[in-house]
């Protein structure tokens, strides 16, 4: 049986600094989820088409779509990224947005943000790696992740956080996960990773792509 195509997704890894260590925004998905239930994952989700009609208030950085696996497409890897500050919205409340207009889209949330008169602010996001579910799934993304630092984010008051039934129990986590919360492989690894790019930015190797092969960690590297 041929695996089933992964559909793009996109993550938010947003983060803040608190009495000298790094905390990052992490909420669990509900038991009855079909993809990853009762783990605790950064907000985000699948692109959706109304994400590439949507026009954001600043762009993405020209350099991020080398390394996203777009095929060099700026158009594409733009639309991934609308697609994170979209759900990152959806299930937190949190808009990372400037002055603008998405224009007149059929979506709920981009006509929230139009009659807002704001639209998404690629510009503060930047590339950090992607995750492939692997091909033995029934369910499968091709997931591009984003970090953030939420100082940045002027729209952003990070201590009203609002939850949804996508993403329960929003909190911000140590990236050393002190409480032991419930993560999958590739969430540990992306936080082992967020800790080296923001602590020993020297030792960090480049952009991750992660999946699993005969359940064994596979991750190849871009930049």
């Amino acid at each position: 049986m041929a695996a089933i195509k992964p559909r793009d997704a996109a993550s938010l890894m947003l983060y803040r600094s608190k009495q000298g260590s790094f905390e990052v925004l992490m909420g669990r998905r509900p038991s009855k989820s079909r993809f990853m239930p009762d783990v605790y994952v950064f907000p985000g989700g699948a692109v959706d088409a109304a994400d590439a009609r949507a026009k954001p208030a600043t762009p993405l950085c020209e350099s991020c779509a080398k390394h996203m696996a777009v095929a060099g497409s700026l158009a594409r890897a733009q639309t991934i990224a609308m697609a994170v500050v979209r759900e990152t919205f959806e299930e937190t409340g949190l808009l990372i947005a400037s002055r603008g207009t998405p224009g007149v889209v059929k979506d709920a949330t981009w006509q929230t943000l139009a009659m807002r008169g704001v639209s998404a602010d690629l510009s503060v996001l930047q590339y950090f790696g992607r995750a492939i579910t692997p091909a033995d799934q029934p369910i499968r993304f091709n997931a591009r992740f984003f970090i953030c630092d939420s100082q940045r984010v002027d729209s952003l008051n990070t201590d009203e956080l609002t939850q949804s039934d996508e993403l329960l129990d929003l909190r911000w986590i140590p990236i050393h996960n002190p409480d032991e919360l419930a993560l999958r492989d590739i969430t540990k690894f992306l936080l082992h990773e967020m800790d080296i790019w923001l602590n020993r930015r020297e030792q960090w190797l480049g952009y991750p792509a992660f999946t699993k092969k005969a359940g064994k960690r596979v991750v190849s590297r871009s930049g």
